[in-house]
């Protein structure tokens, strides 16, 4: 038996340590048990990746984001299986599953096997061109090294090389005010990858943002920063003002590069 396959007390260990409430850690270790389950021997691991793995989780707006590690490809009965466990999860789960051969590809878009999205989402989701932020997903989960079953992240993945983090960042940035459910602190956040080369909590690169950006973007970033941290959505697609605050992160960007 994998070590995914073995007891469950360590990820129980693991969950209490997180910050959240005991409700969400339950319903998180039923999801993980029954996906564990579904995919018996064929599972390497789960892995947490942003908010909650960062201390940022809100029950109100934010989701629980896994990438599930596997052999190789599911058949369709375990997929059906996984979608009804999902369906049936009380957690907001986004879990993104990857075979073993795929999770190293340092290429964007990366072409996993399927996504699982939660209530008010398409559930099911099957990236024909790949899914263009997975390197992100597979950094975050790589910092964090937070694993709900199986072995050390750090065990199964390597961390990205820059340049492909930075391509894959460079693909998800028109994406972000229109699609993204955070945008001021994303673009805060690709800001400070792009200077520090290496990524950050959406909360971490808010303050940065405050610290370093232009101090006319302070209220802007202020008032991200509160509903962020409050729970209150902030994903009403795009501005003038967050259009003018893309192009000053743009700016930010080419100067981290050494461009103009």
């Amino acid at each position: 038996m994998n070590d995914a396959g073995r007891g469950t007390e360590s990820e129980r260990e693991d969950t209490k340590r997180l910050r959240c409430s005991r409700e969400i850690r339950g319903e998180l270790l039923k999801w993980t048990n029954r996906v564990a389950e579904a995919l018996g021997g064929d599972l390497v691991g789960m892995y947490l990746y942003g908010s909650l793995a960062h201390g940022c989780f809100h029950p109100a707006t934010s989701d629980v984001d896994v990438v599930v590690v596997t052999e190789g490809p599911c058949s369709e009965a375990v997929v059906t299986e996984i979608v009804e466990a999902h369906e049936e999860a009380a957690v907001p789960v986004d879990a993104t599953f990857v075979p073993r051969s795929r999770v190293a590809l340092d290429e964007t878009p990366t072409p996993v096997e399927f996504v699982v999205k939660p209530a008010g989402d398409q559930r099911l989701v099957r990236p024909l061109e790949g899914l263009g932020d997975f390197l992100l997903q597979r950094q975050d989960a790589y910092d964090c090294d937070a694993a709900l079953v199986g072995p050390s992240v750090r065990e199964v993945v390597k961390p990205v090389p820059w340049g492909a983090l930075a391509e894959c960042l460079d693909h998800l940035f028109p994406y972000i005010v229109p699609r993204f459910k955070n945008p001021a602190l994303m673009l805060c956040r690709v800001a400070y990858a792009f200077a520090h080369r290496a990524l950050c909590s959406k909360k971490t690169a808010g303050e940065w943002g405050l610290r370093v950006l232009d101090a006319g973007w302070r209220p802007l970033i202020e008032d991200a920063l509160k509903k962020y941290v409050s729970g209150v959505p902030d994903n009403l697609g795009p501005n003038a003002p967050l259009r003018q605050f893309e192009a000053h992160c743009a700016r930010h960007i080419a100067t981290a590069r050494g461009g103009t």
